[in-house]
């Protein structure tokens, strides 16, 4: 089982201002736009970084490591190959009366009975002569009743009911229009960086725009929330969808473009351009956010 603590060099038991301090540390080092080689060794960081920052994930994670941890120590403790027994003095009286009496017993039942199934004789094998001829007869007998002259056998009609299985081809931090709007771009200079919480109670794709030009995109899931690094210091526009069950296959017709979200599809677009500064927060709602408006697939997708 991998230690998620040991992954971002943290302790067990580490703080949630610990966990999200760690992260960042080393998203800039191994995020495989800065480092291409250190592509899994993100993906792992990536993967500890969502289980502990969520209680949920965390409380059930830590459970298990020390679970493990407690059967690791405990099974080093014994020592391979020896077993200690001990018995008081009731218990070998009940072992010596087992073996003088019942076990001795089972053995002769046992013997006896072997000897008793290994013998047939001859009556047996004379009902069994005698019983297979007319055996015979009576298939024959139902094949001859059962043939299509005499009956007519119609298909049986079946049916089947298959559940789709509903779930999202995403996953925390996937970039899946990238493709079209471009590569992500990052400002090592200013390091601003924007949390952006998801609270719509559906899954979310971000998009920021920067004078126009794209700047990175990300995806979240529901309840969850994600950090933007080495952000610009030129204000962002902001562009979010919602929905869920995203699939690569699905067609957005007026984009002409593959994927989307197969269900409660909408997208939106901040009214006016925001400016970041230290330390900034970016909480999403399910029904009301002020400072955006519904936009139509045509405008979310343009990139004048």
């Amino acid at each position: 089982m991998a230690n998620y603590y040991e992954i971002l060099g943290l302790h067990s038991g580490a703080s949630f201002a610990e966990i999200k301090s760690a992260f960042r540390r080393l998203a800039k080092i191994y995020h495989p736009d800065k480092n291409p080689g250190g592509k899994e060794q993100f993906t792992l960081i990536l993967k500890a970084y969502e289980t502990l920052s969520n209680p949920n994930l965390k409380a059930s994670y830590d459970y298990r490591l020390n679970y493990n941890i407690n059967i690791a120590k405990t099974s080093a403790s014994k020592s391979p190959g020896t077993k200690n027994w001990s018995f008081d003095e009731k218990e070998l009286k009940r072992r010596k009366y087992y073996d003088e009496h019942i076990k001795k017993y089972a053995k002769v039942k046992e013997t006896y009975k072997k000897t008793a199934e290994g013998k047939k004789t001859y009556n047996e094998f004379k009902y069994i002569l005698f019983a297979t001829p007319i055996a015979v007869a009576l298939l024959l007998l139902i094949l001859h009743w059962a043939s299509p002259t005499n009956s007519k056998i119609l298909p049986r009609k079946t049916e089947s009911k298959t559940n789709e299985i509903k779930s999202s081809a995403l996953k925390m931090g996937d970039a899946p229009y990238n493709d079209y709007f471009g590569k992500n771009k990052f400002d090592t200079i200013t390091n601003l960086s924007l949390t952006i919480i998801n609270n719509t109670g559906k899954e979310l794709i971000i998009c920021l725009f920067s004078n126009k030009q794209f700047i990175r995109s990300c995806y979240i899931a529901k309840g969850y929330y994600a950090e933007l690094l080495e952000l610009p210091k030129d204000p962002l526009t902001i562009k979010y969808c919602t929905g869920l069950y995203f699939d690569y296959l699905s067609e957005l017709k007026e984009a002409k473009l593959l994927g989307a979200f197969k269900e409660n599809l909408e997208f939106f677009e901040s009214i006016q351009p925001t400016s970041l500064n230290s330390i900034n927060e970016l909480t999403l709602q399910s029904e009301s956010n002020q400072g955006f408006k519904n936009v139509n697939e045509k405008s979310f997708f343009n990139k004048e």
